[in-house]
């Protein structure tokens, strides 16, 4: 009986990697998952991303399949794509969900009380200058992933760790925020615009 937005459930994604929040976009939009990941497929590959293919919308199985440079890609084209979702879903701290707005009628008096709180999965939100996103993942099967992205002045970076190890969340987030804040500091110390007509 509750009443979700579309809004709210890319929130629910974003922050708290909300299996339930995807197959139920998975729905709305394309009536079932298995339209769904079709159609997620058919996008992927008109992109050019031909090593990444999808079974399931929440990327729970490890039957999903990409590579750190196809994320990234993916990453690249999605916040050029969608700028202001950085801001809106991804730089987000935590999530309280359900509210008394979502509940149903013959909950309504019960207010905030049933929401649980979440705080964001990515460990570097916070801690790293300019990080703004992006998404973190773990199964078993391929460990602990980050997407991770940053921004300083005008200059924005992507990095993609894969198959990270950890025998549990707080190993797994110790090393996501020690080898993410490695790639992104070496890129922000060794790489700088350069604008050629600026020197003629």
């Amino acid at each position: 009986g509750h009443k979700v937005t579309v809004d709210e459930l890319l929130a629910g994604l974003a922050v708290a990697s909300g299996n339930d929040a995807a197959l139920a976009l998975a729905y709305k939009i394309s009536g079932s998952t298995k339209a769904f990941v079709d159609r997620m497929n058919y996008e992927v590959m008109a992109l050019g991303l031909e090593k990444t293919h999808f079974v399931e919308p929440s990327g729970y199985s490890e039957k999903n399949v990409t590579t750190a440079r196809e994320l990234a890609e993916f990453c690249r084209i999605y916040i050029n794509t969608f700028p202001e979702s950085l801001e809106k879903y991804h730089s987000r701290t935590e999530i309280s969900y359900p509210l008394q707005k979502n509940l149903p009628s013959w909950q309504q008096d019960k207010g905030d009380s049933f929401s649980v709180y979440q705080k964001n999965t990515n460990p570097l939100l916070g801690k790293m200058e300019g990080c703004d996103g992006l998404k973190t993942g773990f199964i078993y099967e391929s460990g602990y992933n980050l997407a991770l992205t940053a921004q300083r002045k005008n200059v924005r970076f992507l990095s993609v760790t894969m198959k990270g190890p950890g025998s549990g969340s707080k190993e797994g987030n110790f090393y996501r925020v020690k080898d993410g804040t490695l790639l992104m500091e070496w890129a922000f110390s060794s790489f700088k615009d350069y604008f050629p007509f600026e020197h003629l």
